[in-house]
């Protein structure tokens, strides 16, 4: 019996080695081979439009980019004209998967499994970086080492961690591999790669079963088989021939294990995405066939689709919009439309430029207001409260056209107070008529640059606020200021009167020595007082637009004494030792929470910052943002939490003195 079994083995080993001089060496030969081209996927989108995924292999695109001069499409016999092409990588049209099946059984023990480790651990090294990869071994069971990722070392740790086991559960390894794909990876292009030396044994499921789940999931595999005593490699053939695209290597040695995964990894990575556009719409099937050429080689595959085109019906051409008046177009009236513009343009400069008939009344009114004033000081004064566009006669339609608009009531009066209190010589139509044409500026800029609506109107909306912004900043600067100057102007005052002086000539003294805004200030209230209002109202409206309780104190002191007498060199000089005291509290309490308004100010700027940043360098990656509805409403609700928060931070920062 044991002779038997003998002979039997060696009749394996003589028929074994025939069909290795007449098969593997050709199969093996795949490997080598000098291109090769396989046809992945075929997919159809409702513009007419077809895109087809090739993997290109073989030594003669080895570390080489394809383009559109290296293919050539065919359709039903018709060649493509008008071929895009891209690497699927390059483009990130659709994530790929890839389930390794390592075999663990007994019989690989030795060289066999040491050498399929480390050829699977180069594979997964070699693989782009975007590649999710799972691990499954199988013996007598099929075991899930490691689900889809793109952690490399994850998937080596566990092709590292292969324990022989009797068995070969092929058939339920490929069964699991299916299930992840499909519960997983149903996003992506799926491939399974198996390396095994011998037949199934022990599996549950059939290789009927499996390769009709690989057709339901249109998942190619291919398959590397280690080539042994008493392996029937067509098990592994109907695997690899199960889906189009798939492939089966079989190698007689372990050393060439490495050869064979290095061929299965560049055929995942080196795939290419061929888009065409196409208007057959009336065949049922389309036989389309891809040639790829390189290095002097040329391949071609073939597969024939159903034709799922949606017909599509392209625009009339539109004709190009002739000139409005054909003279135009001429080069005399081209000179003509020149020479018109730069007449335009100089009336309108003249017209915006050249002061209006009334002008000559200002001027005789400012002449009159010298008799009561500091002569051209008072005039420019004067001036100034014309506004800053009041000067040109469109300037002056304009303002009146908007002063027409509705306003709500006593609105006009609070805006001016406001100006009054920035020291900005302007009205207040005149500060709407900046907001306004700030926003339309900002808005136009943004739809001329960024073609968006969304970003058009928050930069729109931002024009509009950031004049008020710096009007609030102007606004408690000065008042800051004035305030840390006010202890020593109390004590000009009081050394004023103790010299000597009246009330008025202290005033006097003080619009002379002090500096801006203190010198302006009460130069005002000189000035109000010399043309009449009663020095106390003059004190009173200083107070309202400076809007600091410490200055309404000072006034209302001074009000008092100058009203039952006494000794005001003295008040004012204890008053201005108390505020110089008070101001010296409030330096110290600003330093100590410089750090929270410095932190304050970087929270709040920098998600604008950020967005501008974006939106300048990538465009296309805001415009996900900008363009979705939920991206709308996210950016909404941002902005409402950025306002609540600068609140917040704002009651906490600003301690009151």
């Amino acid at each position: 019996m044991r002779q038997v079994r003998r002979r039997g083995a060696l009749a394996a080993i003589v028929a074994g080695l025939l069909v290795s001089g007449s098969l593997l060496t050709p199969v093996f030969g795949q490997i080598d081979s000098a291109l090769t081209v396989r046809m992945r996927e075929v997919s159809f989108d409702s513009s007419g439009r077809t895109r087809v995924i090739v993997s290109v292999s073989g030594a003669a695109v080895a570390g080489s980019t394809l383009s559109a001069s290296n293919f050539e499409v065919t359709e039903s016999g018709q060649r493509v004209e008008e071929l895009e092409v891209e690497q699927l990588f390059a483009s990130q049209a659709q994530a790929v998967a890839v389930a390794l099946l390592m075999d663990e059984s007994g019989s690989t023990r030795g060289e066999p499994i040491v050498a399929a480790q480390q050829a699977a651990s180069d594979f997964v090294r070699t693989l782009p970086e975007g590649v999710r990869i799972a691990v499954i071994s199988f013996a007598d069971d099929a075991i899930l080492r490691q689900d889809f990722t793109t952690d490399r070392d994850a998937v080596i740790t566990a092709i590292e961690s292969l324990e022989l086991q009797p068995g070969t559960a092929l058939y339920d390894a490929v069964e699991l591999a299916a299930d992840r794909l499909v519960q997983s990876q149903a996003d992506a292009q799926r491939n399974i790669v198996i390396f095994s030396d011998g037949n199934d044994f022990g599996s549950e499921a059939t290789l009927g079963e499996v390769t009709q789940r690989l057709k339901e999931i249109n998942t190619p595999v291919t398959t590397v088989l280690l080539q042994g005593r008493g392996v029937d490699p067509a098990a592994m053939r109907a695997l690899a021939a199960a889906e189009p695209g798939g492939q089966f290597i079989s190698v007689a040695d372990p050393e060439q294990v490495q050869a064979a995964f290095d061929a299965v990894a560049q055929a995942i990575s080196s795939q290419y995405v061929l888009t065409y556009v196409s208007d057959d719409v009336e065949s049922s099937e389309l036989s389309i066939e891809v040639t790829a050429s390189a290095s002097g080689f040329s391949v071609s595959d073939t597969s024939v689709v159903l034709n799922n085109r949606i017909e599509v019906v392209p625009p009339p051409p539109r004709a190009a919009p002739g000139p409005f008046l054909p003279f135009l177009a001429s080069p005399l009236g081209f000179a003509i439309g020149i020479m018109a513009a730069f007449i335009g343009v100089l009336l309108f400069f003249i017209v915006l430029l050249v002061s209006p008939a009334e002008k000559r009344t200002e001027k005789l009114l400012a002449r009159r207001l010298r008799l009561y004033s500091k002569g051209e000081k008072k005039t420019k004064e004067y001036r100034e409260s014309a506004g800053v566009f009041g000067g040109s006669g469109v300037a002056k339609r304009v303002i009146g056209i908007a002063e027409r608009i509705p306003r709500p009531k006593d609105f006009d009066v609070k805006m001016q107070k406001e100006l009054d209190r920035a020291g900005w010589p302007m009205r207040s139509t005149e500060f709407i008529l900046t907001q306004v044409g700030g926003a339309l500026v900002l808005s136009i800029l943004a739809a001329a640059l960024f073609r968006n609506v969304f970003i058009a109107v928050m930069l729109g909306i931002t024009g509009f606020l950031l004049p008020r912004i710096a009007l609030s900043i102007k606004v408690q600067k000065r008042t800051s200021t004035f305030l840390g100057q006010l202890p020593d102007t109390l004590q000009l005052l009081a050394g004023s009167l103790s010299a000597g002086y009246g009330f008025m000539q202290a005033l006097d003294t003080v619009t002379k020595e002090a500096a801006p805004p203190t010198s302006s200030e009460f130069a005002r209230v000189l000035s109000e007082t010399r043309l009449g209002m009663p020095m106390e109202e003059a004190m009173d409206a200083m107070a309202e637009r400076i809007e600091s309780e410490d200055f309404k104190w000072v006034v209302l002191a001074i009000n008092i004494q100058r009203q039952v007498g006494g000794n005001l060199a003295a008040l004012l000089t204890t008053v201005a030792n108390t505020l110089r005291e008070r101001e010296q509290v409030r330096r110290q309490i600003k330093v100590l929470s410089a750090e929270g308004r410095l932190s304050a100010i970087i929270l709040i700027v920098l998600p604008f910052a950020l967005f501008g940043y974006l939106s300048l360098i990538n465009p296309e990656y805001i415009g996900e943002l900008t363009g979705a509805t939920i991206g709308r409403i996210a950016i909404a609700g941002a902005l409402v939490l950025i306002g609540v928060g600068s609140v917040w931070m704002r009651k906490i920062i600003k301690i009151d003195v």
